[in-house]
C-alpha cells in the first residue's frame, strides 16, 4: 500500500510539474526553446508543438491559427500578415507575404466613410495560403497536427478576457450590422459577456476541413464557393476566380547595418522599410545619451525622424508586383544623412498642420500631393514570436484591419476590412485590381555576427513602426534589458498627427522642453493599450538563455523550456 501511495505521490508531482511549465507568464526564461503571443493559450500551443517535434515554423502557425479562434476580433483566416524566417543550418532569411489581397473588380470609387463596414471593404484573405504554404516548405510536422490546437479551441471554446470583453462592446454596432456576426459573439438577444465560454462550432469545421483538404479547400474548393456566393450577395466584390487567383508570395526581408547588429524586417507593401529608415535617420544623432525619458532632444530627433520617413512611405510604398518601389533607395545611408540634415536640432520644423515633404530619390519621380490626408492604418493586430531548440526563428504579424474587420462574416470566419488601408487618390498605394495595400506591419529580428539576438514585432496600426523603433533603439543604444526595453514609457507621432501622444510616465522637465519645441501634447494613461502589445525575444549571451517578454499593455504571455 506504501509503494502505491508513493507512485500516486510521484505521479502527482510529474502532473504538477507538467502543469507548471505550461504556465504562461509575462516573462518567461528559457534555455533552449521560447514562444511569445497575445494570448496564453497561442503561446502553450507553441510550446506543445515545439515540444512534440515540430520546428519554429511548425509552432509559429500553430500559434496563428489558434490566435484566431482565440482573438477573432483581431486577425484569424480572413485577414492576412507576415512572416519572417530565420533558419539556422544555413543562417537565412526569408519572407512570406500573405496579406490581404483585392479583388481583380477592385472599386476604385471604394469610399472608407460609406463602406467600411461591409462586404465592399473585404480583399481576399491570405492567413490559411501563408501559414500552410510556411508549413510545407519549412515545417516538419503534418499539417492536421499543426492545425488541432485551433480545432479543440474553437470547438471547446475558451474563456472570454475583460479586454475582449471591452472589445465586443466597443464594436457591438458593427458586430450587429451582420446577423452571422451577431451570432457569434451574441447568446438569447446579449453579447456575450468576460467570463463566458466562446465556441465557434463553424469555425472548427472549417479549420478541419483545411487540416485534411489544404488550401484548396479554402481558395478554390468549398469554402470559397459558399464565401464567394456570400460576399456577392450582399454587395462585395470578391469572386470564386479572386480566391482561386490568390497566392502568398515568397520575398527577401529588408534589412540595414545598425552599429554593429543587422536589422531585417518586412519588404513592401509591408513597412519594414519605414521601421529602418526610422533608425537610419537616428543612427546619424551625434550624442545619445541618457534615454529617451530624461533626455527631450533624443525625442525631437526620432519624432522628426519618423514623421520624414512617414512622409516617404506615403510617397514612394505600394505593391511591388504594379510599382518599382525603391527600398533600396529608402534605405541608403546617404539619403537617410540627407533626410537628417533636414532636422532643427532645437524646433520641430513643421508645424502640426502641415505634412512632412518627401526626400528626393535620383531618377524616380512619383508624382502625389504629399499634404492629403493618408490611409486609414488598421489598428488592431497581433504578433507572434518563435525560438526553437535549434536556433530556428519566426517573427509572424497578421490582422483583420480593424477590429472585427469589415465585421461581415461566413461560415464562422470574420473577414477583413483592407480595402480601406488604400488610398482613395492616384499613388503606389492606390486601389487597383489585385493589389496588396500598404500596411504598417513590419515583423522584425535582430542579428549580430549573423547570430540571432532578438525576435519582435507588435500590433497597434499606425504606431506599429514608432514602437518597434523605440524598443530596438532602447535594446541597441541605451543597453536596456529586455524588460526595461518593454516597460519603458512610449511616444507617438505620424504624418497625420495633430499631437505627439505620450504615456503618462515622462518627467514633467521632459515635457516642458518639448512644448517649448513646438510640440501639441496629448499625455495617457501610464500603461496604454493605444500603443501596441510586443511581443520580445531576446537572446542574453550573459546568462545563454531566451528572454520572452509579452506586453503588460495587453492579454498575452511567454512561455519557454
Amino acid at each position: 500500500m506504501k509503494l502505491i501511495l508513493a507512485a500516486c505521490c510521484i505521479f502527482l508531482l510529474q502532473i504538477s510539474e507538467a502543469s507548471a511549465s505550461l504556465i504562461v507568464t509575462k516573462t518567461d526564461t528559457a534555455s533552449s526553446a521560447m514562444t511569445a503571443a497575445a494570448h496564453p493559450e497561442a503561446a502553450k500551443a507553441g510550446i506543445e508543438i515545439l515540444q512534440n517535434g515540430g520546428n519554429a515554423v511548425d509552432a509559429a502557425a500553430a500559434m496563428a491559427f489558434v490566435i484566431g479562434v482565440v482573438e477573432p476580433h483581431a486577425s484569424g483566416l480572413g485577414g492576412g500578415g507576415g512572416m519572417l524566417i530565420y533558419l539556422e543550418k544555413d543562417s537565412s532569411l526569408n519572407y512570406i507575404d500573405y496579406y490581404m489581397q483585392s479583388s481583380q473588380n477592385a472599386d476604385t470609387a471604394f469610399s472608407s466613410k460609406e463602406d467600411l463596414f461591409t462586404p465592399r471593404s473585404v480583399c481576399i484573405p491570405g492567413t490559411a495560403a501563408g501559414l500552410i504554404s510556411a508549413v510545407k516548405k519549412y515545417g516538419r510536422l503534418p499539417l492536421a497536427e499543426v492545425i488541432e490546437p485551433a480545432v479543440q479551441l474553437a470547438r471547446d471554446g475558451f474563456v472570454i478576457s475583460e479586454k475582449f470583453y471591452a472589445g465586443i462592446l466597443d464594436k457591438l454596432e458593427v458586430i450587429t450590422l451582420h446577423q452571422e456576426t451577431q451570432n457569434l459573439f451574441f447568446k438569447d438577444d446579449f453579447p456575450l459577456a468576460e467570463g463566458d465560454t466562446l465556441k465557434n462550432l463553424q469555425l472548427a469545421d472549417v479549420l478541419v476541413n483545411l487540416s485534411e483538404q489544404g488550401e484548396d479547400y479554402f481558395y478554390r474548393g468549398a469554402f470559397a464557393e459558399k464565401a464567394a456566393q456570400d460576399i456577392k450577395s450582399s454587395g462585395g466584390y470578391i469572386s470564386k476566380e479572386d480566391f482561386a487567383a490568390y497566392r502568398p508570395v515568397f520575398k527577401k526581408p529588408v534589412s540595414i547595418s545598425y552599429k554593429d547588429f543587422q536589422i531585417y524586417s518586412a519588404p513592401a507593401p509591408q513597412s519594414g522599410t519605414t521601421l529602418l529608415e526610422i533608425l537610419n535617420i537616428f543612427e546619424n544623432v551625434p550624442q545619445k545619451d541618457g534615454c529617451f525619458a530624461d533626455n527631450p532632444s533624443l525625442i525631437h530627433y526620432f519624432c522628426e525622424a519618423v514623421l520624414r520617413a512617414d512622409a516617404d512611405r506615403y510617397k514612394y510604398i505600394g505593391d511591388p508586383s504594379v510599382f518599382d518601389i525603391p527600398m533600396e533607395g529608402l534605405l541608403n545611408e546617404a539619403f537617410a544623412l540627407q533626410r537628417f540634415k533636414d532636422i532643427e536640432a532645437d524646433k520641430i520644423k513643421y508645424a502640426f498642420d502641415e505634412y512632412v515633404p518627401a526626400g528626393r530619390l535620383p531618377n524616380l519621380i512619383i508624382e502625389q500631393d504629399s499634404r492629403k490626408k493618408p490611409p486609414h492604418d488598421g489598428t488592431h493586430t497581433t504578433h507572434i514570436s518563435v525560438v526553437d531548440a535549434d536556433g530556428n526563428a519566426v517573427s509572424l504579424t497578421q490582422t483583420l484591419g480593424l477590429y472585427f474587420g469589415s465585421g461581415f462574416s461566413s461560415q464562422g470566419v470574420i473577414f477583413n476590412s483592407a480595402m480601406s488601408v488604400f488610398y482613395e487618390k492616384p499613388s503606389p498605394n492606390h486601389i487597383g485590381p489585385r493589389r496588396r495595400p500598404m500596411t504598417t506591419i513590419s515583423p522584425t529580428m535582430i542579428m549580430e555576427n549573423n547570430k540571432l539576438r532578438a525576435v519582435i514585432g507588435t500590433p497597434g496600426g499606425g504606431r506599429i513602426f514608432n514602437v518597434l523603433a523605440q524598443i530596438i533603439v532602447r535594446l541597441l543604444d541605451f543597453n536596456f534589458s529586455a524588460k526595461e526595453a518593454v516597460a519603458a514609457p512610449r511616444f507617438n507621432i505620424r504624418l497625420s498627427s495633430k499631437k505627439l501622444n505620450m504615456e503618462g510616465r515622462f518627467p514633467e522637465a521632459s515635457l516642458t522642453a518639448l512644448a517649448k519645441m513646438g510640440y501639441n501634447l496629448d499625455i495617457r494613461e501610464k500603461f496604454s493599450s493605444y500603443f501596441g502589445g510586443v511581443q520580445l525575444i531576446v537572446y542574453d549571451e550573459t546568462l545563454n538563455k531566451y528572454i520572452g517578454i509579452s506586453d503588460m499593455r495587453r492579454d498575452g504571455g511567454a512561455l519557454g523550456y
